[in-house]
């Protein structure tokens, strides 16, 4: 059974603010990392400079940054997301429940239409450049964090903290490439769990103690406080995934 983790706080990425490293993209060098396309196209589309002024800004966006990527010899493994339509609220496709939702419906297709459009064209375009992709069974995050966990790649480049909760080891977030200080955001499990007490089964556990796609509403009146509270009474062995 597929174990949908996402959690629906906004603000868990500053619980562990305090372990974040600010990492030049130049000490990428010589790493395997794979990439969530998916947070990279969204990145591309949302940039109001470029749109009507780019045809295509998800490309652009993507081109640059593996030709920056592969400049300073870093090595890029993309994760293509499946179809999600199967994976949320417990696997049941609830968009059709009533007739008012049609048109809302019929709207989030279209987005998704174009979104694989998009997709598409970005795969053609690692194509062409030589680098290689991957498509997930399922969320792109929960592979990324697979192959980091098999040892398989050095990290992750995603935005989605749920990585950590799919056994990620190094998750890398806020891809900047300006031109005075290109850099990424770094978090590692190894850091969590030396500073905050804080590894993959405590963090399943708050996912499902404050809410997650799987159990929406979480465990009443437990908020982000007495989750943290209540993970620092446990040892390593008081919680089992």
């Amino acid at each position: 059974m597929y174990i949908n983790l996402h959690f629906k706080f906004s603000n868990l990425w500053q619980i562990i603010s305090s372990v974040q490293q600010h990492c030049p993209l130049s000490s990428l060098h010589g790493q395997t990392l794979d990439v969530d396309l998916r947070i990279w196209v969204v990145e591309g589309e949302g940039v109001r400079q470029m749109q009507g002024v780019v045809a295509k800004p998800c490309l652009r966006n993507l081109f640059f940054r593996i030709s920056h990527l592969l400049q300073i010899g870093m090595h890029p493994l993309f994760v293509i997301e499946g179809n999600p339509t199967e994976l949320r609220s417990n696997g049941k496709k609830t968009a059709n429940k009533v007739p008012e939702l049609e048109t809302r419906t019929k709207g989030r297709q279209d987005s998704r239409r174009n979104f694989n459009s998009c997709l598409r064209e970005c795969c053609e375009l690692l194509d062409l450049l030589g680098v290689p992709y991957v498509q997930s069974q399922g969320e792109a995050e929960a592979m990324c964090a697979a192959l980091n966990a098999a040892g398989m790649v050095d990290g992750c480049i995603t935005n989605d903290w749920d990585a950590f909760l799919y056994g990620a080891r190094k998750v890398y977030r806020n891809f900047n490439l300006s031109s005075k200080d290109p850099h990424v955001e770094c978090y590692s499990m190894d850091a969590m769990e030396e500073k905050l007490s804080l590894d993959r089964s405590k963090l399943v556990a708050m996912a499902l103690l404050l809410g997650c796609n799987n159990l929406p509403k979480g465990v009443l009146g437990v908020g982000m406080d007495k989750a943290m509270k209540l993970m620092k009474i446990y040892t390593d062995s008081g919680i089992s995934t």
